[in-house]
């Protein structure tokens, strides 16, 4: 081998060990990095946990605790024939979770089926806690209807007021935000666990406006996110300090929660996937990163006696200043009313709710005087291989017409 070969070859020895260490030390500065994102998360996760475990505490000490038909099971001996009816149906969807009946504000049926914890054996129960999943944007609806009734925000204020950096922000207003017709788009789903203030952050500067769909339902869950980081802004409460303390704590619901605190919260189920509802061989735990980001559109736990309180009384807009806004909230005389500040219309005879995720599956109907509804949540659902053969919404749907139209249920 000559000297210029020697050259040639100690050059390329130099280059590939240059580059080996330039592998090495981006490896060892990724590897700084994962550890330094995961140590951040734990404290940020921790944070979270605390603050609200602590608005829970503030909470219960202000509630009453008393204990309701709403908090109890019912079989329907009063109703034997739709009692059966229901039941059978229930059963042969292989239904994990609790159904309740309401007519005129008085629970007719209330019924659990199914494990809550299959590890524990410890069965579903009328206080067991379910994630509710998109069901909570009614929630979260009215808690804007609140702001706007003590003058801090207008439904006519264009987002452009409170994230002007959103492109197009100045042409779609809170009021079409509320009915998913703003054209907002962007999939709130950070790669890390933020806090609240950081999802809110996250998704302004993710969120943009699509200007074909401004007008056009749209169902795009970030159009709640930035309502809350609005409501958050002019309150100056976070978004479960806001919960608890214009619903939980009035409405006395002791079995509402959220699934951040999900390991100390008594009654909470555990979620369950399969091929079909009643396999409890794969339990799966919500992640914090996936329920932070779910702030205000998805990450409430509640049991469906305190479902039903709450979105009755979201109807009839007894946790507002005035009643009636709840009618503005809803759009309740808008004729082509379809979803309106966090629920859809159905069928000109009330209003309804729809969640599905995180292994849970959840409906609300309920008439528009708020006295008559029903309400299964389930914790054995997972869209990707029940969906639609197993799923109860249409069966819920159904039972409430059932129910709202018959004089005497027998």
């Amino acid at each position: 081998m000559n000297k210029r070969n020697l050259i040639h070859w100690g050059v390329l020895l130099v280059i590939i060990l240059g580059i080996s260490g330039l592998v090495f030390g981006m490896h060892q500065i990724d590897t700084q990095d994962k550890k330094e994102i995961a140590t951040s998360n734990r404290k940020s996760a921790k944070k979270i946990k605390r603050d609200i475990r602590s608005d829970a505490r503030d909470s219960s000490r202000q509630r009453t605790h008393q204990v309701t038909a709403f908090d109890q099971r019912n079989t329907g001996k009063r109703t034997p024939i739709f009692t059966g009816k229901l039941t059978t149906a229930l059963k042969d969807k292989k239904f994990s979770g609790t159904a309740l009946v309401v007519k005129n504000d008085r629970v007719v049926y209330q019924r659990s089926f199914g494990m809550a914890n299959a590890e524990k054996n410890q069965q579903n129960q009328a206080t067991s806690q379910f994630v509710v999943n998109s069901i909570q944007k009614s929630m979260t609806g009215m808690l804007v209807m609140r702001a706007v009734q003590a003058g801090k925000i207008s439904l006519t204020d264009k987002l452009s007021k409170y994230y002007p950096k959103i492109a197009g922000s100045n042409r779609v207003t809170l009021r079409q935000m509320l009915d998913m017709k703003a054209g907002l788009v962007g999939e709130v789903n950070p790669s890390t666990t933020l806090s609240e203030k950081g999802v809110y952050k996250y998704a302004s500067q993710l969120a943009k406006v699509d200007k074909q769909s401004i007008n056009k339902f749209n169902y795009q869950p970030i159009s709640f996110v930035l309502l809350a980081a609005i409501v958050n802004r002019v309150t100056g409460l976070s978004y479960y300090q806001n919960f608890y303390e214009h619903i939980v704590t009035p409405l006395d619901l002791n079995h509402t929660s959220f699934a951040q605190i999900r390991s100390t919260t008594k009654g909470m189920t555990m979620g369950y996937k399969g091929n079909i509802p009643g396999d409890y061989t794969t339990p799966v735990s919500t992640s914090m990163r996936d329920m932070e980001a779910q702030v205000a559109t998805g990450n409430a736990t509640m049991s469906a006696g305190d479902l039903f309180r709450a979105e009755r009384a979201i109807i009839q807009g007894t946790l507002l200043a005035t009643p009636s806004g709840a009618n503005e909230l809803h759009e309740a005389n808008v004729a082509d009313a379809n979803y309106a500040g966090g629920m859809y219309h159905f069928e000109k005879r009330g209003y309804y709710g729809h969640g599905l995720g995180e292994f849970y599956e959840g409906t609300f109907v309920m008439s528009k005087n708020g006295r008559t509804g029903v309400i299964l949540l389930s914790n054995n659902f997972y869209k990707k291989t029940m969906w639609p053969d197993w799923s109860t919404e249409e069966l819920a749907k159904t039972t409430f017409k059932h129910v709202l139209t018959t004089k005497n249920l027998k």
